[in-house]
């Protein structure tokens, strides 16, 4: 099996990583044109402690904030923005979009002290609506308090997608543990950052086609630092 590193270029507080289909998934490094700020420490990190959430959905592993936009993709035309966060540092709901000559992605978000939900996944085709969640569970991202070492969590998503002939189910599943530290190259200097390794599985449940029901699966290690978020992560190939 062979390991791919990547390494992203900026905070990256952007959609979760699936393959479309198999393994094998490619990542663009991302240019953030907003980062949160806060007091700083080595690399121009914000130090242990010092982060200041705006919301719920505002963690210091995992920050997002409204407005907050990345870019990827070898032009740069796939852009990901936080388009709005109602709520308080108690419970928020923040609803991420993604846009691509592929169409609209829209998640849904919702954030207590327990962590992060996902709980609601859309596709649109121009004004068509293509994918709607039919059921979801467990822990997208643990609260700020439960990132460390030794933790674990699950989440699921249940989907619909209708396709150019026909329609399937499918369940995308992650299950994640903070395996350890590791020492990550950030805007040249390296630092110290969780390693988080998940395994993405994703089941088609049932479809108009029976015959082309598949399933995959997907391993990663994903590198997070505080204050920062996603830093860059490993992929089997």
């Amino acid at each position: 099996m062979k390991i791919k590193y990547i390494l992203l270029s900026a905070a990256a507080s952007c959609i979760p990583i699936f393959a479309a289909s198999g393994c094998n998934p490619s990542f663009t490094p991302l240019v953030e044109t907003q980062t949160p700020t806060t007091e700083t420490g080595a690399a121009g990190l914000p130090q242990m402690g010092s982060y200041q959430p705006e919301s719920a959905c505002d963690n210091p592993y995992y920050p997002r904030r409204a407005g907050t936009k990345t870019q990827t993709g070898s032009d740069g035309s796939i852009i990901t923005a936080t388009t709005s966060i109602s709520g308080d540092v108690n419970n928020a709901t923040a609803t991420v979009t993604t846009t691509s000559t592929d169409g609209v992605d829209v998640r849904i978000y919702e954030c207590s002290s327990d962590g992060i939900l996902w709980t609601e996944w859309k596709l649109y085709n121009a004004d068509k609506q293509v994918m709607s969640t039919l059921s979801y569970y467990g822990v997208f991202f643990p609260s700020a308090e439960q990132f460390k070492i030794g933790a674990k969590w699950e989440y699921s998503v249940v989907t619909h997608k209708d396709l150019d002939s026909g329609w399937v189910e499918s369940e995308t599943k992650r299950n994640c543990t903070v395996a350890g530290t590791s020492s990550v190259q950030y805007q040249g200097q390296f630092v110290d950052a969780l390693r988080v390794d998940c395994v993405n599985a994703v089941k088609d449940l049932k479809a108009s086609d029976e015959a082309a029901l598949e399933n995959y699966y997907d391993l990663y290690s994903f590198f997070y630092v505080y204050g920062v978020g996603i830093v860059g992560y490993r992929a089997s190939e």
